[in-house]
C-alpha cells in the first residue's frame, strides 16, 4: 500500500548561475523558495532605495551564500563567511557604541545601564558557548562610550524644536538651570522681574545650536559669564544632518571671545544686579546682550549690528577732474551714512551699564 505522496525537499540554498544578473543571489533565492525572481529583485531594489539596506543585504548574501555546486565548508568559501561574520560583528559593536553614547548624551544613561545589565545576564547564561571575549564585547561597546560621555558632563535635552524661556521672576542667590535640545534656545529676561543689587546665578546647558540670553534694553545688568563650548558634537551633528556647522563662539555685548573656554564680563560703572552665567554647550554658541522689545533676538542675534569701519577716501590719482569730483562727492555721501551708523552702533554695543556709567 502506497502512502501519501511526499513533497520533495527544497534544493539547497545557493547562488544560481542560470539567469543571474550580477551575483546570482536573487535567482538562487527565488529558486530555493519557489517564488518569482522578479519579486526578489524588486524587494532588494526597494530596500536599496530605503536607506541602502537592500544593497547591504545583497552584499551580505553574496558573501555568505555559496555558489551553485560549492559547499559552505569548502576552503574557498570559508574565509568569505568568516569575513562577513567579522564585518557584521564590527557593525554591531559600532551601532551599540553609538546608541550608548547618544542615549547618555540625551540623559538616558540609566537605560544604557539597564540594557548592559540585561546583556550581562545573557552573557552569564551563554558563557560556555560564547567564551569570555565575545561575551564581554557588547557590554564594553555599550558602557565605555556612555561612561566617556557622562565623564565629559555633556547633556542635551531630548527636544528638536526651538526652546523659549521667559521667567517672570529671578531671585537672589537661587540658581536656576536651563537645558536646550537640538534646536536653538532663547532665555528672554526683558520682562523678568530682576532683583536689586545682588547676584543671580544661572546655569545653561546648551545643545548643538546657539543660545541667546536677552537682557532688557534700558536697564543695567552686570554680566559675568563662565563658558565652555565643545564643538565636536555640533560638528558631528552637522555632518550627519547635512546642515552647516554651528557658530561656536561666545559673544558678550557684541565682543567675540577669542577662545572656546574662559570667562567674560560686560563693562559696568553703575550699581546693578549681577547675572552670573555658567554656560556649557555641545557646540552651539552663546549670545548675551540687551535687546529692545521691538527686536526679535532669534532673527537678529547680532543686534545692533557689526562694527562699522568707514570707507577711506578714494584714490583719484590719474582720474579726470570731473570724474574725480563725482567719486569724491559719492564717497562723502556714503561716509556721512557710515559715520552715523558707526556712532549708533558704538553707542549701543556696550549695553546700558556702560551708557549709564558714561552719563553718571
Amino acid at each position: 500500500m502506497n502512502g501519501p505522496p511526499t513533497t520533495p525537499p527544497p534544493p539547497p540554498l545557493a547562488r544560481s548561475d542560470e539567469g543571474k544578473w550580477l551575483g546570482g543571489v536573487c535567482a538562487g533565492l527565488a529558486r530555493g523558495r519557489g517564488i518569482s525572481v522578479g519579486l526578489v529583485r524588486l524587494a532588494f531594489v526597494a530596500g536599496a532605495l530605503a536607506g541602502g539596506l537592500g544593497l547591504l543585504a545583497y552584499l551580505a548574501c553574496w558573501l555568505i551564500i555559496p555558489r551553485e555546486g560549492e559547499q559552505p565548508g569548502d576552503p574557498a568559501s570559508r574565509w568569505i563567511v568568516v569575513l562577513a561574520q567579522a564585518s557584521a560583528a564590527c557593525v554591531g559593536v559600532a551601532v551599540l557604541a553609538v546608541l550608548g553614547a547618544v542615549a547618555t548624551l540625551f540623559g538616558f544613561g540609566w537605560v544604557v545601564a539597564a540594557l548592559a545589565a540585561a546583556v550581562l545576564v545573557g552573557v552569564l547564561v551563554s558563557w560556555p558557548r560564547l567564551g569570555p571575549g565575545w561575551a564581554l564585547l557588547p557590554i564594553a561597546a555599550l558602557v565605555l562610550p556612555s561612561v566617556a560621555v557622562a565623564a565629559s558632563g555633556l547633556t542635551i535635552a531630548p527636544r528638536t524644536g526651538e526652546t523659549v524661556l521667559a521667567p517672570r521672576v529671578l531671585s537672589l542667590n537661587e540658581g536656576v538651570t536651563y537645558r536646550s535640545g537640538l534646536g536653538t534656545m532663547l532665555v528672554d529676561l526683558r520682562r523678568t522681574d530682576l532683583p536689586g543689587p545682588g547676584v543671580v546665578r544661572m546655569r545653561i546647558e546648551g545643545g548643538v545650536r546657539r543660545t541667546i540670553v536677552a537682557l532688557p534694553a534700558g536697564e543695567c545688568v552686570r554680566v559675568q559669564v563662565s563658558y565652555h563650548i565643545r564643538p565636536i558634537v555640533g560638528e558631528l551633528a552637522a555632518q550627519l544632518s547635512g546642515r552647516p556647522e554651528p557658530y561656536s563662539a561666545a559673544v558678550i555685548f557684541g565682543k567675540v571671545q577669542p577662545t572656546l573656554s574662559g570667562q567674560a564680563v560686560n563693562p559696568w560703572l553703575a550699581p546693578a544686579p549681577t547675572l552670573k552665567i555658567d554656560f556649557t554647550s555641545a557646540g552651539g554658541g552663546l549670545y548675551v546682550r540687551d535687546y529692545p522689545a521691538s527686536v526679535d533676538p532669534d532673527a537678529k542675534p547680532d543686534w545692533p549690528g557689526y562694527q562699522v569701519y568707514p570707507e577711506p577716501r578714494p584714490d583719484t590719482t590719474g582720474v579726470p577732474k570731473r570724474a574725480a569730483r563725482r567719486l569724491v562727492r559719492a564717497w562723502r555721501v556714503r561716509r556721512r551714512a557710515e559715520l552715523r551708523s558707526k556712532r549708533l552702533v558704538d553707542s549701543l554695543m556696550p549695553g546700558p551699564c556702560a551708557r549709564a556709567g558714561a552719563l553718571g
